[in-house]
């Protein structure tokens, strides 16, 4: 497959789990809670960016010295304000795109650690459902156990990748070109994460070698690209999580074969 049909094929998941989720009621009661969880996050990180964002802004333009001509007397004046004006709009507009993008992270990495538990149950029974292999009989002890496990694992995950953007945020002084690269390769970024972490989720459920599992994510990373694309549109995925469960688990087990 070329990389263009990679990316469609991997965008075109996000509908399969929309569909699978839809024909399998049996699902929902798996698929509801993770979702109520994140909607708490996305409610969470709202307040959080609302409550501080103008102490935040206050802050910066505190650093930047003043952004407007105070009672401006010749026309060229004027037009100079104007400008300014105008930079200190795109300033904002960037400032809360940075934000944005920032918020996003911090609350998938969350969503992760926290749902991690019902994630995997469902992704068990959507990858059951194609395999018709059935899961060993429920275990307390071993779901304790599983959640346990899952969750350490997850926040060592989150805890690499998230170290990925903060980085890449280091090319923010770069003048003029940085704000827009950084913007940009964050995006990339976001998409393949957000794609790799729904579609490994049957291979953490399997205890998989990491080693294995970056291969997959590498050999595969256009079509996790194309499924991650949901990843620009904010808190799509933390709202829409059990399809994209399922729709990660579909790719996967497609993949795998």
């Amino acid at each position: 497959m070329s990389r263009t049909q990679d990316f469609i094929g991997g965008f075109l998941h996000i509908f399969k789990g929309f569909k699978f989720l839809t024909s399998h009621r049996r699902l929902w009661v798996w698929a509801i809670i993770p979702t109520l969880i994140n909607l708490l996050i996305v409610v969470a990180m709202i307040s959080i960016f609302t409550h501080y964002y103008g102490d935040f802004y206050g802050w910066l333009a505190s650093h930047m010295g003043n952004l407007d001509i105070a009672n401006p007397t010749a026309w060229y004046m004027h037009i100079l304000d104007g400008i300014l004006w105008v930079l200190n709009i795109l300033f904002q507009i960037l400032i809360i795109l940075i934000s944005l993008i920032l918020m996003l992270v911090i609350a998938y990495g969350l969503s992760f650690i926290v749902a991690a538990p019902f994630n995997d149950a469902l992704s068990e029974r959507v990858e059951t459902a194609l395999t018709n292999n059935e899961p060993p009989p429920f275990s307390m002890k071993k779901f304790v156990g599983d959640m346990l496990r899952i969750i350490k694992i997850e926040s060592i995950k989150a805890a690499i990748l998230l170290a990925i953007p903060i980085l890449l945020f280091i090319l923010n002084i770069i003048p003029v070109i940085g704000g827009p690269i950084y913007v940009f390769l964050t995006l990339i970024f976001g998409a393949w994460d957000l794609g790799f972490a729904f579609a490994d989720l049957p291979m953490g459920r399997k205890v998989i070698p990491l080693k294995e599992r970056w291969g997959f994510a590498k050999k595969n990373k256009w079509a996790l690209i194309g499924f991650g694309t949901g990843f620009i549109i904010p808190f799509f995925t933390l709202v829409f999580a059990a399809p994209m469960v399922v729709g990660g688990t579909l790719l996967y087990v497609e993949k795998s074969k």
